[in-house]
């Protein structure tokens, strides 16, 4: 059985002022992408979308980047971390973990580099992005575990690193910000690693949002059905069935959440993933977790990096910087 995310009327409900930023990004990006043409030419073009990003983050003055190899413990696999900390640093600072975005299935750490560098400058903590190894190249629990060896080297190294290890929060967008939520599963379940926080931004949660479009079944915009279904076979190495989600595959299934930290979700409410997050938010908040939700009227998956300038995205933003600021900070 696959689940629906049950919002009537996407197409219509689309504000106009982000119809043609939409379009524009759709032509740039490649959006929605066809996995059906080859997923080496989709990265491909996602790649070149990426280098674009790095160059506009070397605008951003005052912050260090360090890319540092990280050993998988079960396959000597060498997993990138990028580190950023403010220039000159001397003091002990907290750090913030992410996970990118990309369906699980596309992308790299470096995307998000011009956001990571102006959390450091904002916020005055030290940003790592984990560069988790893909599906389905590499398929559920590797980029899971990826994520965790990240954090723990992290945690081990505080002193070397200059961390503060009672301030780590956690968090990521859409695919990374599932992951994120997965991961914070897995670390309270093993209590090394303190969290106080998890920020999941539109995160891709449940695997079995598979219905694809029809009828009277809009499908939506930027990240689609048919993609949610690659995305998500690929990550599990099969089809999504109900009652078959493995432990920590997705975080809203089959897991005790009453060890997590407090959480922040923020979501769109026509994008994809709106019912996941507000049903994920509800069964945080029912296990006694201290829990946000945020859902943006008219809101597309990504809408904050499509029209920056518009009210809701203004507001998301504003959101954002001022829980990840709290949660460090407190």
């Amino acid at each position: 059985m696959s689940r629906t995310m049950i919002v009537k009327s996407i197409k219509s409900r689309l504000p106009q002022e982000f119809a043609q930023p939409i379009a524009d990004m759709c032509e740039a990006v490649g959006f929605p992408f066809d996995f059906e043409k080859g997923l080496a030419s989709v990265r491909e073009t996602f790649a070149q979308v990426v280098e674009q990003a790095l160059e506009m983050s070397k605008t951003i003055e005052g912050v260090t980047k360090e890319v540092m190899q990280v050993k998988s413990p079960d396959d000597n696999y060498d997993i990138p971390l990028f580190i950023y900390t403010p220039e000159n640093q001397s003091e002990v600072l907290p750090v913030f973990y992410w996970m990118h975005g990309g369906g699980l299935v596309l992308g790299q750490a470096e995307q998000d580099e011009f956001v990571l560098r102006n959390f450091v400058k904002d916020m005055n903590c030290v940003e790592v992005a984990v560069d988790y190894r893909l599906a389905p190249d590499y398929s559920f629990p590797i980029p899971l575990k990826d994520c965790y060896t990240g954090l723990e080297y992290v945690f081990d190294e505080a002193e070397k690193l200059n961390i503060d290890t009672s301030h780590i929060v956690v968090g990521g967008a859409s695919a990374g910000g599932g992951l994120a939520a997965a991961l914070a599963q897995i670390t309270c379940d093993r209590d090394k690693i303190p969290l106080v926080h998890q920020l999941l931004l539109y995160p891709m949660l449940d695997p079995l949002n598979i219905t694809q479009a029809g009828g009277d079944i809009d499908d939506t915009y930027i990240w689609t059905r048919a993609n949610n279904l690659f995305g998500w076979t690929s990550y599990l190495g099969q089809k999504p069935e109900e009652g078959a989600i493995s432990k920590y595959a997705s975080a809203l299934y089959n897991h005790d959440l009453t060890n997590l930290p407090p959480a922040t979700i923020m979501v769109g409410d026509i994008d994809l993933f709106a019912q996941e997050c507000t049903a994920y938010a509800a069964k945080l908040s029912a296990a006694g977790i201290p829990t946000e939700l945020h859902v943006y009227p008219g809101g597309v998956h990504c809408f904050e990096d499509i029209n920056p300038e518009t009210r809701i995205a203004q507001n998301f933003l504003a959101t954002r910087d001022s829980v990840l600021k709290a949660a460090l900070e407190n």
